[in-house]
């Protein structure tokens, strides 16, 4: 909430789901605030979740105002029971606080407890792989992987992808991302692949113009407040050109109204990034903010490309994309190009650079 209305709307928020609690609680019942949006209820008296239901019903059918505006919010809750053991604690919370997303969805509270061994298998293993995802990162396990965009001269960069390594094996990111981005470690992971790329462009000088890698932001990073500072500071620590490297970002983020998110994008583009719209299509995208899209590069999603030979709606949708993309100067990329006929078409229709298996599979950043 606080992303998009400011932190004192969230502050006056939680003071009235606290108003709206406490007189619901017993005498020696206590509520505390946790990180994020969530709040930890210790409760001793009986029928624990019929008073929970009772309380999320009665949240639900009331309506916080802010700025005389009614603010649309949605409540859920899980609980457990805590034998006093401190070891326990924190995989407890993680898994209550998984559960209580979850009973969001399903509009009733649910239980962890040693009646619920499917659902607690469940949390508990949500639970191990976050601990496994961030030991990864507090020891530095990340892996760079590089995936060539081409033009026809064989001519461009590579884009960065990054894997993580746990118990002598690897973790692909459709394991670690949503993780990742659920549990608000988006921008640390960010921050990190960035600072591994670059310790390795320091040590690999190269005399080329122009970029040389491509690197993902997740949604959530440019929202935080001064990242964009963070990632100037780190470019100019190793002494890299901000050319070197383009940063790649989502239509969300490209065309959102978040003060910050917009913020950071131009502080980046001012310093000096070539900045490439992702997956460029499949959500945000139409021609009237395309017109005042302030980018360098987009890259049209695969959905487009994968049945372009035979699609000849897919190919008018890529001609008008590149069309429009060549009057305001921006280079277009293909994603997901796997067939030599893709490829032919593509070029014909005015796509200048491809990426995909027929180009070539991501392989480890060479030492």
């Amino acid at each position: 909430m606080s992303r998009h209305y400011g932190l004192m709307m969230r502050v006056h928020c939680i003071r009235s789901i606290c108003r709206t609690l406490l007189p619901l609680m017993q005498e020696n019942e206590k509520l505390y605030q946790l990180p994020g949006s969530e709040l930890l209820l210790v409760l001793s008296g009986p029928e624990t979740e019929g008073r929970l239901q009772h309380m999320v019903n009665i949240l639900n059918s009331r309506q916080i105002h802010w700025n005389n505006t009614g603010l649309d919010m949605g409540y859920g809750a899980a609980w457990g029971r805590f034998d006093g053991n401190q070891e326990t604690l924190q995989p407890l919370l993680g898994q209550l606080s998984w559960l209580a997303e979850q009973s969001c969805a399903h509009h009733h509270v649910l239980a962890l407890d040693s009646r619920e061994e499917m659902v607690s298998g469940q949390t508990t293993k949500q639970v191990l792989l976050l601990n496994t995802i961030r030991t990864a990162l507090d020891q530095g396990d990340l892996l760079l992987y590089a995936q060539p965009i081409r033009n026809k001269e064989g001519e461009g960069y590579d884009e960065i992808l990054a894997r993580l390594k746990y118990d002598g094996g690897i973790m692909t990111p459709d394991k670690f991302l949503p993780l990742i981005a659920q549990f608000n470690l988006s921008a640390r992971f960010d921050l990190q692949v960035l600072e591994s790329l670059l310790k390795w462009l320091a040590t690999h000088p190269c005399d080329k113009k122009g970029p040389r890698f491509s690197v993902n932001l997740m949604p959530l990073t440019l929202l935080q407040k001064n990242i964009a500072g963070r990632i100037i500071r780190l470019f100019k620590r190793y002494h890299i050109s901000p050319q070197a490297v383009i940063l790649e970002i989502t239509e969300e983020q490209a065309f959102s109204n978040a003060e910050s998110s917009m913020y950071n994008i131009e502080q980046l583009h001012k310093f000096g990034f070539r900045i490439a719209i992702d997956d460029f299509g499949t959500g945000y995208a139409n021609y009237e903010r395309l017109k005042r899209l302030q980018a360098d590069i987009i890259k049209i999603d695969g959905v487009f490309v994968k049945d372009i030979v035979t699609n000849t709606l897919d190919a008018m949708i890529v001609r008008s994309i590149t069309d429009l993309a060549k009057a305001k100067s921006l280079s277009v990329v293909a994603e997901f190009v796997e067939t030599q006929q893709q490829q032919a078409l593509l070029h014909k229709l005015g796509v200048q650079y491809l990426q995909g298996y027929l180009i070539g599979r991501p392989q480890p950043l060479a030492d």
